[in-house]
């Protein structure tokens, strides 16, 4: 499958976002979190003599994954901000299935089982605007970039249906790679449900386009604040989608994600 990783913040929102007054000094805010989210989608493959659309995940995490790193962080200055976030996804052999076209295996479509690899990284950068600060709590406007790169291998050795009636089965093992960079706009911030300001909602919405025909991406849930430290526990949604011949047709990321915010 492919890669997360973009630069948005669907969890920066529930760093600096409310805290108080900012005040004038620059503060500081780093989030290591767990992530845990079904990938699924369609990635488009072009081997010699054909083509072939994966429908790939939901991965397994115990099986699949190989490796995972995720950290975001923020800087903020009264009512301006600057985030990023970084993702990296490493996902092994996976069961797919295929649809594969345009003379793969023959003149016929044909479907088959195939296996799909996936690695991707998703980087977000983006910068913020306070609008509205209230004792119920803030909402920012907020915009940026975000990247992702995803690298698919598709390998099998299938069987087609050729016209004849006969079959073939030819080995496909082919890796391809695909660099998305896209822009987005959206809102973030956290409503207040205590008035100690201890325990709120955080919440984030993104949409945009680019190397995508269409990305956006949302997330909320339940935060506790302390003095140094947030802990917070969100529900966060992200999706690619492509069009023509581009590896990614469709990504998505969905799932829970448990968030440690250490604030400075």
């Amino acid at each position: 499958m492919a890669a997360m990783i973009a630069v948005t913040n669907a969890r920066a929102s529930e760093t600096l976002s409310t805290q108080g007054e900012t005040g004038t000094q620059w503060q500081f805010a780093v989030t290591p979190y767990l992530w845990l989210p079904n990938v699924s989608g369609t990635l488009r493959f072009s081997p010699p003599g054909g083509g072939a659309d994966a429908s790939t995940g939901p991965y397994d995490y115990l099986q699949n994954l190989k490796f995972v790193f995720m950290l975001q962080g923020e800087a903020r200055k009264d009512d301006w901000s600057i985030f990023a976030d970084t993702i990296y996804l490493n996902f092994g052999r996976h069961g797919s299935s295929v649809n594969a076209t345009r003379g793969l295996f023959g003149p016929r479509e044909t479907q088959r089982s195939f296996e799909t690899t996936f690695r991707g990284t998703l980087i977000q950068i983006g910068g913020g605007r306070t609008l509205m600060r209230q004792s119920w709590g803030n909402i920012d406007a907020i915009v940026g970039m975000r990247y992702l790169g995803v690298k698919a291998k598709l390998d099998a050795s299938a069987a087609g249906t050729l016209g004849t009636g006969s079959s073939v089965s030819p080995e496909v093992s082919v890796s391809q790679v695909q660099n998305i960079f896209d822009g987005f706009g959206g809102v973030r911030g956290r409503l207040l449900i205590t008035s100690d300001e201890k325990w709120y909602v955080p919440f984030y919405l993104d949409a945009g386009a680019g190397s995508s025909k269409f990305t956006w991406q949302a997330m909320t849930g339940l935060g506790y604040a302390m003095k140094w430290v947030d802990l917070s526990l969100t529900y966060r949604y992200l999706a690619f989608y492509g069009s023509g011949d581009q590896l990614v047709q469709t990504l998505r990321f969905n799932g829970p994600s448990l968030n440690v915010t250490f604030r400075f």
